[in-house]
């Protein structure tokens, strides 16, 4: 990995220019461009993000498809997906695959990974086309971030109406409801010991919902975190 500029790369965050203003670093990783870190070491950014960090995971693959053989056609490409709605599944390769409801999935790459982990599914889904299963096109519509750290509960409880606390909203849990009077996905998804949840809402909507988080992270003294901070969970 190198560090560049996201000018560079059609892959990147929709609002990679308040990042800079943030003082991002950005390094190439794969076919796309991060955040590395905003001036501080990885240890230092880990610190913070033990503590309330936010993550701009939006370069991320992200993949979905939905119908009424979705499912089980995904069970059929090697998926672990159980029966529970609202659930997220721990693939194997460290992707996770979220049970939206019965007839829709969502995967996740796995952050740590060095490969595009949804292209083999697009790619299957483009040249079989299986009956009542169709493609969301998650890369394109959905934004993805993730926030971190022991006050991510009572940050959020600022912003959404939903209980997230860790005795109440268990590991890999899901959460589709409004942030910031936004339609959204949390999935919590811890790193080692450090609470995680993931969020995922509409695209269009990123500079408002990290300018939301922003402002509800004063409190608790929150602050962005690079890439390489999480290394360091």
């Amino acid at each position: 990995m190198s560090e560049t500029h996201p000018n560079h790369f059609l892959i990147r965050s929709p609002h990679y220019r308040t990042l800079l203003a943030e003082g991002a670093n950005f390094i190439e990783h794969r076919d796309v461009v991060l955040v590395d870190d905003y001036g501080n070491s990885a240890e230092e950014e880990a610190i913070q993000a033990k503590r309330l960090g936010i993550v701009d995971l939006t370069s991320f693959a992200r993949s979905g498809f939905k119908g009424k053989q979705a499912i089980q056609w995904a069970k059929t490409q090697g998926l672990n997906i159980g029966e529970t709605n609202n659930q997220a599944y721990l693939q194997e390769n460290g992707a996770l695959v979220a049970r939206l409801a019965d007839t829709e999935v969502l995967i996740l790459n796995n952050i740590n990974s060095g490969r595009n982990q949804c292209t083999p599914f697009e790619e299957e889904y483009d040249n079989i086309h299986p009956a009542k299963c169709y493609t969301v096109p998650r890369n394109d519509s959905s934004a993805w971030f993730m926030i971190t750290g022991e006050h991510a509960s009572e940050m959020f409880a600022k912003i959404c109406g939903i209980d997230l606390r860790l005795n109440k909203f268990s590991n890999h849990s899901i959460a589709q409801t409004s942030i910031a009077r936004i339609n959204g996905i949390i999935i919590r998804n811890d790193i080692n010991q450090t609470p995680a949840f993931y969020l995922l809402f509409d695209s269009a909507s990123t500079g408002y919902m990290w300018s939301c988080l922003k402002d509800a992270f004063v409190e608790f003294n929150g602050a962005p975190v690079g890439d390489s901070a999480l290394s360091k969970l």
